[in-house]
């Protein structure tokens, strides 16, 4: 799977994630928000939410990410490296931005996710969105996580569960990848923000979008 998704040149899917976020009485509650994404290798990213009353859209195009809220119209770029990897890094440290499933769009993402893993099991042959996937599970100190990968020529993944182990609730993110477009027609302009009508510019990532 690490294989075959590092060496597409780019592709498109839907993603429905579900973050877990637990209240500081021990609630779990969860957040629901779907995107369509598209990537460019070696450095162009794109992902835009879909009927969210955020509508928070990202973009990258090998020079600058831009982030822009659409519940108040305001964006804001900055600088990022080269490369999709050393953005996603960048994107993580300094801005807390995570697009959905970033860990698999790594060019080498079977390091990154095998990096603490200390076991790891086929559980079985499951059905998602009518396709026959394999469903994986692995164990690590910090973290355990499982996928589900599409059976057969274009081994991606449909279904991608982290479990995080190092707070007592062990909240869960989970992301499902449907309507896969393995090496999509992408131009440039696709990866290149045009600010919206009325759109403002501010003066750091709207990261704490939230409707008026």
């Amino acid at each position: 799977m690490t294989q075959y998704l590092g060496g597409l040149q780019s592709f498109k899917m839907h993603s429905i994630s579900v973050d877990e976020v637990v209240t500081t009485e021990g609630q779990k509650i969860q957040v629901l928000a779907d995107s369509n994404i598209a990537v460019a290798r070696p450095n162009r990213l794109q992902s835009t939410q879909v009927d969210s009353p955020t509508g928070l859209s990202f973009w990258y195009d090998g020079k600058t990410m831009t982030l822009y809220c659409k519940a108040s119209n305001t964006y804001d770029s900055v600088p990022a490296p080269p490369t999709l990897d050393a953005m996603i890094d960048q994107a993580r440290k300094e801005f807390h931005i995570e697009a959905p499933g970033a860990d698999l769009l790594y060019a080498n993402a079977y390091g990154d996710l095998t990096e603490q893993v200390r076991s790891g099991m086929l559980v079985g042959h499951e059905t998602i969105e009518g396709a026959r996937t394999n469903h994986l599970a692995f164990q690590g100190d910090e973290v355990d996580w499982q996928i589900w990968i599409k059976d057969g020529p274009e081994p991606v993944p449909l279904r991608f569960v982290i479990t995080t182990k190092t707070m007592k609730e062990q909240p869960q993110f989970t992301v499902t990848m449907v309507k896969w477009e393995p090496n999509a027609a992408l131009s440039d302009s696709s990866f290149a923000f045009k600010p919206p009508a009325g759109a403002k510019k501010v003066d750091q990532l709207p990261t704490n979008c939230a409707p008026k």
